[in-house]
């Protein structure tokens, strides 16, 4: 094939639906990049039952009573001193109302510890992250003083009776300090396991605890609400959702993807472009782009 050719044979490969096919697999590395992104970035929900508390239905300022109001799908430690209920606060107890939905989960402690749990369909899974998240507030209108004599709260997962989530932190893993009078504050807990974790295979269980000061004139209140556990692995028996970062990663990657592809599909028209006006200048001795 003779240097004259080759321009002429470009021009005809590139404008070849096989030259674009054969173009098009340069980027399939970019297609699994996308890929990739969205199944090691999203996150698969484990089902909670009543995870925001709506199953019962209170107008505000009621509950379903005390001392030891029922809280469906929850199993209360019901030990003496202690007080449970599903609770829609008033706005004199929090002004900003409940994180999610109208009812929150009220967990009192009049000296001991308190606590509600459930035990979940999914179990602990090896090599995987789990991200624990919810809310819990101390109410403005306490009879005993707004946050006198708080102790602290805990939110854990476990499985097998081994604590999951982040452990040792004074006052529990919800610090006093952490929270406002009058409204929620948001906790988030993440935790991997390994090849071989303790409790491997065993249910998880969700465990909410209002630490007590162990003085019956210093009792201590925490509310709970808009409790939600994922995976990266997808071992629950929830939907897989994809976390909000998920969607800016893959719009970020597929935005690259497509200038990518567009500055490469504007080169290869150039070049054709530039072939076929070489080639009309050496035959007719002008420019084919010229014409009109």
């Amino acid at each position: 094939m003779s240097r004259r050719e080759l321009p002429e044979r470009a021009a005809n490969d590139g404008a070849k639906p096989f030259g674009l096919r054969r173009n098009s697999m340069k980027y399939l590395p970019l297609a699994f990049l996308v890929g990739g992104l969205a199944t090691h970035l999203s996150a698969s929900s484990i089902t909670i039952l009543n995870p925001s508390f709506e199953d019962q239905i209170f107008s505000p300022g009621t509950g379903s009573g005390f001392p030891y109001g029922p809280i469906t799908g929850w199993t209360e430690n019901q030990i003496p001193s202690t007080a449970y209920s599903v609770y829609n606060p008033a706005t004199t107890s929090y002004p900003g109302g409940a994180p999610n939905g109208a009812n929150v989960a009220q967990i009192l402690g009049d000296g001991p510890t308190a606590s509600i749990s459930q035990i979940l369909s999914a179990t602990l899974q090896p090599n995987d992250t789990y991200t624990f998240t919810g809310y819990s507030g101390l109410r403005a209108d306490d009879s005993f003083g707004a946050g006198t004599g708080c102790g602290g709260a805990d939110a854990a997962v476990e499985a097998g009776g081994n604590i999951l989530t982040p452990t040792g932190l004074p006052g529990g893993d919800i610090s006093c300090n952490s929270m406002t009078v009058g409204s929620f504050t948001k906790f988030t807990f993440t935790f991997s396991t390994g090849a071989n974790p303790a409790g491997l295979g065993d249910p998880l269980e969700i465990v909410l605890t209002t630490q007590g000061t162990g003085s019956p004139f210093e009792p201590t209140e925490i509310d709970f609400d808009n409790i939600t556990l994922s995976d990266t692995l997808g071992s629950g028996s929830g939907s897989g959702v994809p976390e909000p970062a998920t969607f800016g990663t893959m719009a970020g990657a597929l935005g690259i993807c497509v200038v990518f592809l567009r500055r490469q599909n504007a080169l290869r028209l150039a070049r054709i472009s530039s072939v076929r006006n070489e080639r009309g200048r050496r035959k007719f001795g002008f420019s084919i782009g010229g014409l009109r």
